[in-house]
């Protein structure tokens, strides 16, 4: 989900947490983590607006806290994507449709020898919106790979990307402002004899920010018979503000309570992982052992600011923040029938931090200083298989995500560096015919420390210990190498475990979520036709601990449709067919308007795309 403007980073919705922007979620881009600590806007930040999806070759997609080689984040799941080293057919494509979305694109494989293959890829695009104020939304990625065989067990890949974003964003606006919304007993724009505002509207247009970022990643490995090793280095370089203003008047009724956030980083890392494999008649076991290092060069400012106009600076501050782990993990198979796996990550995170507005002539506030902590992550798991095709499974993990380090070195307030979570799964998974499986499972998972939103400050902070329980159940289905159809059910019930909130629901976690599709693809004749369609749902959820204000649900149905004769492809794309009237995302926030003469704590939510027609043409060049 998108909620300011499409260049700022998603919110991410997996096993009950409304992770925004992927605070408990761990994302990679070939081993490359994403998620960024410390961040000037919130704990693991993860903008994905670099990928490029068509060079996407498959997804790997890990739930809960149960694998030794994720680390920080990766505590309801672990999601890396795996990018192409060659393409079959190098293509050009171009998109253009309604609210002013246009897009160009261009992957090629070039010939580079035959121990050498290549893929480059530029990506441009723009998009205006549904919105009174468009969004303005630019952005450019640009992407080379080259891969060289070393031999015939070893290879080198040397990846570059290069992306840049700059947008504007239409805000979360309060539902109370809009006619025939808001909650009841809220004050309607009449009471002050001012018009309501479109759904589509905005209280403050100069919102919106740009993004730059441009990395580099070496990546070796090498397959012997019994044995893999892979070695991974990379440098991120990141740029990044936003202009936000979630609270409108509330705290500055003469300039509005707009706030610049800033983060510059660099960022260095590596991780080297050796897998080895052992036979004895039936018995089978890997073993894996792994490394891995980085190093956060951040620095973080917060200004108040009236139409991008800087007005006085509230937070500077420059971290270093190292992340380091050794882990291990093992798969046992005693019998085709008995399966058990094990793991052990040892991690530690130390952060040094200069607050360089510091208030030096007071003491007992301290606001600078370094920190560090360690924790012992255990993996345990048994995977039974009492006849072919059907599983049963049993897992049990220790993970953690870090905390800002800002917040942890403070002599007020301070936070731990560290929160762990405790994961438990049971399952079973199935699959009675070749291409057709299905799953179902159970969970529970218990988080030490919550995130909660802070409107005014544009960022979150911890609060008390949560409970996740929830069940699973999905299928998947491959007919005749050109039908595809699969769905997926989460239910979770999300609530804190201590505190004053103890028993409440935890704000925003998703209560129910389903998404399910259908796509076929078959040649006929020179012509080969294609098409799907895709439903997603997310059901009412609470937008406060006492459950008074609640965040909408919503349904949506897409549907594509195109059609491949020779070296050219026509298609066409419909988001919201049925052109539902949703929110994207909700809050609970207190503000106040201009008019009002007090703040209101209320839902604030940005307003889904409506019916949305695209036509696209893609050329492949022999």
């Amino acid at each position: 989900m998108q909620h300011a403007g499409g260049g700022k980073a998603a919110q991410y919705f997996l096993r009950g947490f409304d992770a925004d922007h992927g605070t408990d979620v761990a994302f990679f881009v070939d081993g490359v983590p994403v998620n960024l600590p410390s961040h000037g806007h919130g704990q693991g930040y993860t903008d994905l607006g670099f990928l490029i999806p068509e060079l996407v070759v498959y997804v790997d997609a890990y739930k809960g806290p149960n694998w030794a080689r994720f680390g920080d984040f990766a505590t309801a799941g672990a999601i890396d994507f795996q990018l192409a080293e060659v393409v079959p057919e190098s293509y050009a494509s171009a998109q253009v449709g309604q609210y002013g979305v246009a897009r160009g694109l261009v992957v090629a494989s070039p010939a580079l020898g035959d121990d050498w293959r290549a893929v480059v890829a530029a990506d441009a695009s723009v998009q205006d919106g549904p919105f009174v104020h468009s969004e303005k939304l630019g952005r450019t990625s640009l992407f080379a790979r080259t891969t060289h065989d070393l031999g015939p067990r070893q290879k080198l890949a040397l990846t570059l990307s290069s992306y840049a974003a700059r947008w504007h964003g239409s805000g979360q606006i309060p539902a109370r402002a809009v006619c025939g919304e808001g909650e009841t007993g809220a004050a309607r724009p009449s009471a002050y004899s001012e018009p309501c505002l479109d759904r589509f509207g905005s209280v403050d247009p100069s919102e919106g920010g740009s993004h730059a970022r441009h990395s580099a990643a070496l990546a070796y490995t090498l397959a012997a018979h019994s044995s893999e090793l892979t070695a991974l280095t990379y440098a991120t370089l990141s740029r990044w503000n936003l202009y936000s203003n979630f609270t409108f008047f509330a705290r500055d009724p003469q300039n509005g309570d707009g706030i610049e956030q800033v983060d510059d980083r660099t960022t260095l890392g590596g991780h080297v992982r050796v897998l080895r494999h052992l036979h004895h008649g039936r018995t089978r076991f890997a073993a894996a052992f792994g490394a891995e290092l980085r190093a956060d060069l951040i620095d973080n400012a917060l200004w108040d600011q009236r139409e991008r106009e800087r007005l006085g600076q509230r937070v500077g501050a420059s971290v270093s923040e190292t992340q380091s782990a050794l882990y291990v993990e093992g798969d046992l198979r005693l019998t085709p029938q008995l399966r058990f796996l094990s793991g052990l990550r040892v991690q530690r995170v130390d952060v040094r931090v200069e607050d360089r507005l510091e208030d030096l002539g007071v003491l007992g506030n301290r606001t600078s200083g370094a920190r560090a902590a360690s924790l012992g992550l255990p993996k345990l798991g048994v995977v039974v298989t009492p006849v072919p095709g059907w599983d049963l499974s049993a897992h049990y993990g220790r993970g953690f995500h870090s905390n800002d380090a800002r917040g942890a070195v403070r002599a007020a307030g301070t936070v731990d560096l560290l929160t762990p979570a405790l994961g438990y799964e049971v399952g079973t998974r199935v699959e009675p015919w070749r291409g057709v499986s299905a799953y179902a499972s159970a969970f529970l998972l218990d988080l030490d420390s919550e995130q909660v939103w802070v409107g005014d400050e544009g960022t979150t902070e911890a609060s008390g210990g949560t409970r996740r329980l929830g069940l699973e159940l999905g299928a998947r289905a491959k007919l005749g190498g050109w039908l595809h159809a699969d769905a997926d059910l989460t239910l979770t019930r999300a609530e804190y475990r201590d505190g004053p909130e103890s028993g409440n629901p935890v704000p925003l976690a998703p209560t129910r979520t389903f998404t399910a599709g259908i796509g076929a693809r078959h040649a006929l004749g020179p012509y080969t036709p294609f098409g799907a369609l895709r439903v997603r749902a997310l059901a009412d959820r609470a937008a406060v601990e006492d459950g008074t204000l609640t965040a909408e649900g919503h349904t949506l149905l897409d549907a594509s449709a195109g059609v491949r004769w020779k070296q050219l492809e026509a298609g066409v794309d419909v988001q919201n067919v049925t052109v539902a009237r949703w929110r994207e995302v909700s809050f609970a926030t207190e503000s106040q308007l201009a008019y009002e003469p007090a703040p209101v704590t209320g839902v604030h939510y940005t307003p889904g795309w409506p019916r949305t027609v695209l036509g696209r043409v893609t050329l492949y060049l022999p």
